[in-house]
């Protein structure tokens, strides 16, 4: 399938579920170990994610959730920041180094994921455009934070509830100079059998609609 086709359809929110087995063999990634100053091995596939300007909006960064077994997360020491976390490598913006090395199954989870919210985002949607430009007091800023949960070493069931794949809006409890008010998470889980799932056009749709309506109450 070429790239096009495959992006056209993450934009229209076309279900994304990603098995572990495609994830090592999909066309358009390029499995090969790359060493880092720390030692570690990062996975080098076929496009790597950054940080970027578009429309206006910005991704700031990205945010790995790895669980294990049955307890719940730590956070924030569990959580691994960066688009590609190293153990030991300290992460622009944090004040702690990461963990544990990102799994490679979730680094990839993480860059369809990242394709999608491009797509999504070239699309320049309404409804974001105008909860970010009423909503500018109240705390909505034009500021992406890409998520990434990891149940692949976690129990089956897991008791805390697993994550559901979704775009939503986290606002600091209380402001802090010079740091954003908050940011817009696209939030993706790659399950325990390695099934990964980004944010679908429905849930994303309704969550904007809801969203908006509260902004535009506020500025009555």
């Amino acid at each position: 399938m070429r790239v096009f086709g495959y992006r056209t359809m993450l934009a229209l929110g076309t279900l994304v579920t990603l098995s572990c087995g495609a994830c090592a063999t999909s066309s358009r990634q390029v499995a090969k170990g790359s060493p880092t100053a720390s030692g570690a091995t990062v996975l080098a596939t076929h496009a790597k994610m950054e940080g970027f300007n578009l429309h206006g909006y910005a991704l700031a960064g990205a945010e790995y959730w790895p669980y294990v077994g049955s307890a719940d997360i730590d956070y924030p020491k569990d959580v691994l920041w960066g688009f590609y976390p190293v153990k030991g490598v300290l992460s622009e913006g944090e004040t702690s180094p990461n963990a544990e090395t990102a799994n490679p199954m979730a680094v990839q989870c993480a860059e369809r994921a990242y394709d999608a919210l491009r797509a999504w985002i070239t699309t320049n949607p309404d409804k974001l455009r105008a909860i970010v430009t009423l909503g500018d007091t109240q705390g909505y800023a034009p500021r992406f934070f890409l998520w990434t949960n990891d149940y692949t070493r976690a129990a089956s069931p897991y008791p805390p509830g697993v994550r559901e794949a979704r775009l939503w809006y986290w606002k600091r409890k209380m402001p802090e100079a010079g740091r954003p008010p908050g940011y817009w998470k696209w939030e993706s889980t790659l399950t325990q059998k390695g099934e990964c799932k980004v944010p679908q056009s429905e849930p994303i749709e309704s969550y904007l609609t809801e969203t908006l309506a509260t902004v535009r109450a506020a500025v009555r």
